[in-house]
């Protein structure tokens, strides 16, 4: 819930961009309260946690996921600029889910693994390979 509290904080204006969002007031409790997206918050977070077990020596078959969801992601809408955006967002969730645990060194882990998300999925969008 907070990373997208942060998102719609930051960027108002990608809330019409989420359908679980459409019969709701932005950034109401209703909205982060609904079904549709705790579905979703969940299912975002679901997602990174593969993307960290698929941190292997061969970076290959992560790096099509991320390309083929990239091309979804800009389906919807999504710009180069909003990943900046989750990017802050995920390190502002990070750093206050952690505290004293977002050591320096946690956080450029987690920036390094996010560059390479972001720029996998920008490259897939800009492709437009979804299959």
């Amino acid at each position: 819930e907070l990373l997208f509290r942060r998102i719609f904080e930051l960027a108002p204006g990608v809330t019409g961009m989420f359908r679980f969002a459409k019969d709701f007031e932005p950034n109401s409790e209703e909205l982060f309260k609904s079904e549709p997206f705790i579905k979703h918050a969940t299912g975002v977070i679901r997602t990174v946690d593969v993307a960290i077990s698929m941190l292997e020596p061969d970076l290959d078959p992560l790096l099509n996921i991320l390309r083929n969801l990239g091309a979804k992601h800009a389906q919807y809408g999504a710009l180069p600029a909003h990943y900046a955006v989750v990017g802050r967002s995920l390190m502002y969730t990070l750093e206050k889910a952690l505290g004293d645990d977002f050591t320096h060194d946690v956080k450029t882990a987690w920036a390094r693994i996010y560059d390479v998300i972001s720029a996998t999925m920008i490259e897939g969008a800009e492709a437009g390979l979804e299959n």
